[in-house]
């Protein structure tokens, strides 16, 4: 180095004495010329964080963090950091200095002004030199600082804040090394609490804070030190096992329920809290974490869905899960486009056997996989949120149809608990009716049982509204929810559907029919028409029309039809009752 910049002074010097610089720019160029060599011959190598500055003596050689080829191969300014480069520039500059300071000078000229040799350029030289060292050792202590505080957030963020359990990403890096081990046969254990929402709702953060404390404690009691056990979520654990056979891993799971059953104390209150545990194990071919938390998640649903203390996940259930991903899918797609369309089953009257009304019910024809029962998308259209406006397209389609029967041809249309806690219910149902032309009285609303049950107050306001504007209420399936007589009589219904089970009994058995005959008195001392459901032989039929019931539905007298159908059943029966 020294040599370049001997050789670099005295061009220096040459330009300067015999005036061959005559711009700043020019001047420039001359200055920067000497910091290409000093780049050149210094070797930066980082290691753990430190910075080491050697001189290099007719080649270069690379240790530490940069590999000999890396280092050959990169530019300064993108292998050193920022602050790095700063310290390097001023001690370049420092050199230069005070290489300049003791050069022989003279007397010389810079652009046409006089100058004497001065000491002033060798203590700036000293200063330099005095100050770049201080910043490359304040620049290694800052990085020092900045290394540790970086590790520590890194650590912060691999735990759960409140339990200091290792969190999903920490339990996913962990548990991915340890599924790379050879010969490796993993089982992943993923823990949920039951009703951890309804202990939210009453106690809150701190109420929720302290039980997941004292149930994580418990846990960790109950694990081997060699498992990896995290909170992965609000109310889930995961635990990870190694070389462990399915039936270890179920009682291991059932511990860890029973763990979780011994009552939490919050504040002065001791609490019970439950706890399901789905199990997935990793086969033989390549298999994630991921994917062996979403198998573990497969088997809880299946536990909770079936009250279990641990499921073990089977490749059946993600294919229930797929297909139903996909039921989902199509639903809505579905909802949208207009596919799920009402049908409509006959209700006649069990003397005449004359048609009074029909009842809608919703059908789907899917276009690949062709019908799919109502009792199999309904349920998946309420947990989406799609069920208002399927019903709301669906009444509006059959109030249009029912304009095209005989006036006294009543709709029945069947509303779901989720329905009837809407305030918004009535007011809707009554604003279909108004947008389509529909007269209230020729509308049959049937509710079951249990939407009474579910919200007393919301059912009773709706009913009365309906009732009040001229609307029939029915309630449906009669005998298999929890509603009780003081129910009948404070709502005021207008009609009792008898479930099919009491009607395909009749005759059969003599409880059958004593219970038929309480309804039917029931019925009668409150003024209610009555209408027997799943009626599929004639002589269920006789036996209904025996005890008093009014109309019948069912098979014997009609399968559901789309609406063009509907009117040449219609056509036929007005026929027949003309010949008669």
């Amino acid at each position: 180095m020294k040599s370049v910049l001997d050789a670099w002074g005295l061009d220096f010097k040459d330009r300067l004495t015999n005036r061959r610089i005559g711009n700043l720019g020019e001047l420039w160029s001359v200055l920067i010329r000497p910091f290409r060599s000093v780049f050149k011959s210094i070797e930066m190598i980082v290691y753990h964080g430190l910075l080491h500055v050697r001189h290099v003596g007719g080649g270069t050689y690379v240790e530490g963090a940069l590999s000999h080829k890396h280092f050959l191969g990169s530019k300064l300014l993108k292998i050193a950091p920022r602050e790095i480069i700063d310290a390097l520039v001023i001690f370049s500059i420092s050199i230069i200095s005070y290489h300049l300071a003791m050069m022989d000078w003279g007397g010389f000229s810079i652009l046409g002004a006089q100058h004497e040799q001065s000491l002033f350029l060798y203590f700036v030289g000293i200063a330099l030199v005095v100050f770049s060292i201080r910043r490359i050792i304040d620049q290694r202590n800052e990085r020092v600082r900045r290394v540790a505080a970086e590790q520590h957030a890194h650590d912060v963020s691999m735990r759960d804040p409140l339990t200091q359990l290792p969190n999903r990403a920490k339990f996913e890096v962990e548990a991915s090394a340890r599924l790379k081990r050879p010969n490796s046969r993993m089982t992943v254990l993923l823990l949920g609490l039951s009703q951890f929402k309804r202990l939210h709702d009453v106690y809150g953060h701190l109420g929720c804070d302290a039980a997941l404390l004292q149930v994580s404690r418990r846990l960790q009691d109950r694990i081997d030190c060699d498992s990896l056990f995290a909170r992965i979520s609000d109310d889930e654990f995961a635990v990870s096992l190694s070389h462990v056979d399915p039936e270890i891993a179920g009682k291991i799971a059932a511990s860890l329920a029973e763990a979780v059953k011994e009552p939490v104390q919050i504040g002065i209150e001791h609490l019970s809290m439950g706890a399901n545990v789905g199990i997935a194990q990793a086969g033989r071919g390549q298999v994630t974490v991921d994917e062996l938390l979403r198998c573990a998640h497969v088997a809880l649903s299946r536990a909770r869905n079936n009250r279990a203390e641990y499921c073990f996940f089977d490749p059946m259930m993600d294919a229930h899960v797929r297909e139903r991903s996909l039921l989902e899918l199509d639903l809505v797609t579905a909802i949208g486009k207009h596919e799920i369309q009402p049908y409509y089953q006959p209700i006649v009257d069990l003397k005449s056997r004359q048609i009074v009304g029909f009842e809608a019910l919703a059908r789907w024809q899917h276009p690949v996989t062709g019908f799919i029962p109502p009792n199999k998308f309904i349920p998946v259209a309420e947990e989406l949120g799609q069920m208002e406006l399927l019903w709301r397209r669906l009444l509006g389609d059959a109030c249009r149809d029912a304009l095209t029967w005989p006036d006294e041809i009543t709709l029945s249309f069947n509303f779901s608990p989720s329905q009837l806690s809407d305030r918004r219910f009535a007011d809707e149902v009554l604003s279909i009716l108004s947008n389509t032309g529909l007269p209230a009285h020729r509308l049959e609303a049937e509710i079951t049982e249990n939407a009474i049950v579910t919200d007393i107050d919301a059912t009773r306001y709706a009913i009365e509204t309906l009732r009040n504007s001229g609307v029939r209420i029915a309630i449906d399936d009669f005998g298999t929810g929890y509603s009780s007589l003081s129910h009948l009589y404070e709502l005021r219904f207008d009609k009792l559907k008898v479930d099919r089970r009491f009607v395909q009994e009749l005759g059969m058995t003599s409880e059958s029919d004593i219970f038929m005959r309480a309804i039917i008195g029931l019925c009668g001392g409150l003024n209610l028409c009555t209408t027997a459901e799943g009626v599929e032989t004639e002589a269920q039929a006789l036996a209904a029309s025996r005890h008093g019931v009014h109309q019948g539905q069912g098979f014997l007298f009609g399968k559901a039809i789309c609406s063009r159908s509907v009117m040449q059943l219609l056509s036929t029966s007005s026929r027949s009752q003309r010949v008669a």
